[in-house]
């Protein structure tokens, strides 16, 4: 019988504690607001090597880099396209990309949307004796910047585009500050005495039972190192593909102008030098036939209390960026409350059992 109290004290003992612990205020570290009253500034090394052979270092002077501003940022640090950018290229949520490939295939996707469109860029500079191209009094948000291609004694050096967040974070997963001041090293690949390769681009249609719908053809714009190369055209009689002969080392980018019944979604999938446009078909929405309206009809129900929409994805993870980019994580602030209710009976019950037991012993 003693050992009954006892147990019966031990559990009323840890309820209480846990309900105490359940109800006091509990704080979670998150990183601080964004100052979006604060520009930001960048800036961009461009360095290659003299020869294949060499440690020696190549400063890339005197090259124009053009960046452009896809992406805005609230002081919480949640991205969202400008209105501008909504229908010029696929892109849905940034909060909600975890995986470096889907990065990948927005930037590979930008510069071809980019240059089609002729949207200027929001900065442009020019390298100096050390390769460095600097941006100031930059507004926050996520940048593209489009790649640098140069040929010195007969050697390619291309950086390619990417994107970049300004501000980023430091060492501690902090925004960095006070400058909000972003400073990285662009990639280079070197092509030393660069082959003449085969490219080629061509067209996937992904819209079964709406075949007659398709366009009879495509207009097709490729862009050579953000410079427009060709305009070509794709149909049924060129089995919807184009190919052409160039020395490797340069970037390409394509975009393509289509026109048709139905509105399309397009992607684009870089293999090599294989450029893959998949169309994918958008129908409209078709309504049911409305039936006939009831004899008598019911008498409306009490109206039921609108449930709370689910929060947006601001809790949601952006991992795995270009080197330049860095690591994004989102602070995790949400606290679950639902299961206080559930503990707080639960505690009652056992403390009443634990009075009654103890009563019923003396």
């Amino acid at each position: 019988m003693k050992n009954m109290k006892i147990k019966v004290r031990i559990i009323n003992f840890i309820l209480m504690f846990l309900l105490v612990a359940m109800m006091s205020p509990i704080t979670v570290k998150a990183r601080g607001e964004i100052d979006l009253s604060q520009p930001g500034s960048l800036t961009l090394v461009y360095q290659s090597h003299v020869t294949e052979d060499s440690d020696e270092i190549l400063p890339i002077a005197g090259e124009s880099v053009n960046i452009y501003k896809i992406a805005d940022v609230d002081r919480y640090g949640y991205y969202s396209i400008p209105e501008k950018y909504e229908n010029v290229f696929p892109i849905t949520d940034l909060n909600r990309i975890k995986d470096q490939e889907s990065w990948k295939t927005i930037y590979q996707s930008l510069g071809g949307y980019i240059y089609q469109n002729g949207i200027a860029p929001s900065a442009t500079a020019v390298t100096d004796s050390e390769g460095k191209a600097h941006f100031s009094d930059l507004e926050l948000g996520i940048y593209f910047v489009g790649n640098l291609t140069t040929k010195i004694d007969k050697h390619v050096h291309s950086f390619s585009s990417f994107l970049v967040a300004v501000p980023g974070l430091d060492e501690n997963d902090e925004w960095v500050n006070p400058a909000y001041y972003v400073v990285g090293t662009v990639k280079c690949k070197i092509t030393y005495e660069p082959d003449i390769l085969t490219y080629e681009v061509l067209k996937n249609w992904n819209d079964s039972g709406y075949e007659n719908f398709r366009p009879s053809y495509i207009q097709v714009t490729i862009y050579c190192d953000g410079s427009e190369y060709a305009v070509v055209y794709l149909n049924s009689d060129n089995n919807w593909r184009y190919t052409w002969d160039y020395e490797e080392g340069h970037e390409w980018t394509v975009a393509e102008t289509v026109t048709g019944t139905y509105g399309y979604t397009t992607s684009l999938t870089v293999s090599e030098t294989t450029y893959r446009i998949t169309n994918t078909i958008v129908p409209p929405d078709t309504p049911d036939e409305p039936g006939p309206p009831p004899e008598n009809p019911p008498t409306p129900d009490e109206p039921e209390v609108p449930s709370i929409p689910d929060l947006p994805a601001v809790l949601g993870a952006i991992r795995d960026l270009p080197a330049v980019l860095g690591a994004r994580r989102l602070p995790q602030t949400g606290q679950l409350w639902w299961p206080i209710p559930v503990l707080v009976i639960a505690g009652v019950a056992f403390i009443i059992a634990g009075i009654r037991k103890n009563s019923k012993n003396l």
